[in-house]
């Protein structure tokens, strides 16, 4: 059965510095089911500078299918870019890419290129493509939402006795 395929694009603006987004995002213990909800990983095998890491990822979706989603580190510029393989349920490349909009504010951009595996995706796609298309927006605004909650909760508090003019 012929596989169908799909580009699906997110744009996540979160509250937080640059830095500390790449921090949460390429935290070698792949802590993402803390703030992403229906998420959970498995065999998640780190690897320093990134490159070669890989995670398996589980995603129960809006509609109630759970997704098996593996994937391993093709290319990484820390605190601009990440292009990842995927395998599973889902086949293909994805990107990732961060932005600072401003000082305390970033841009994600996730681009995903992949076909389904699974034979009854593949089989009903002609009539619920689009219904898949909108499952995996409703999963990345979760992922989203969830990413600016954890930091937003987790931001650094200031340390009012520091002395930031240097006198």
């Amino acid at each position: 059965m012929r596989r169908r395929g799909y580009v699906l694009t997110s744009d996540w603006r979160v509250g937080a510095p640059l830095a500390r987004c790449w921090d949460v995002l390429a935290d070698p213990a792949l802590t993402w089911p803390v703030w992403w909800p229906h998420l959970r990983t498995r065999d998640v095998r780190p690897v320093d500078g990134l490159v070669g890491s890989s995670a398996t990822l589980l995603f129960r979706t809006p509609l109630g299918y759970a997704l098996r989603v593996g994937l391993v580190v093709e290319s990484a510029q820390p605190q601009r870019r990440v292009l990842v393989r995927a395998s599973g349920d889902l086949e293909g490349h994805g990107d990732v890419v961060l932005e600072a909009l401003a000082p305390d504010r970033t841009r994600i951009g996730v681009v995903w290129d992949v076909r389904t595996t699974r034979a009854w995706m593949n089989a009903t796609a002609p009539l619920l493509g689009r219904v898949f298309t909108a499952s995996h927006a409703r999963v990345m605004r979760l992922g989203e939402r969830g990413l600016d909650r954890h930091l937003a909760a987790t931001a650094p508090v200031a340390d009012p006795a520091r002395d930031v003019t240097g006198t």
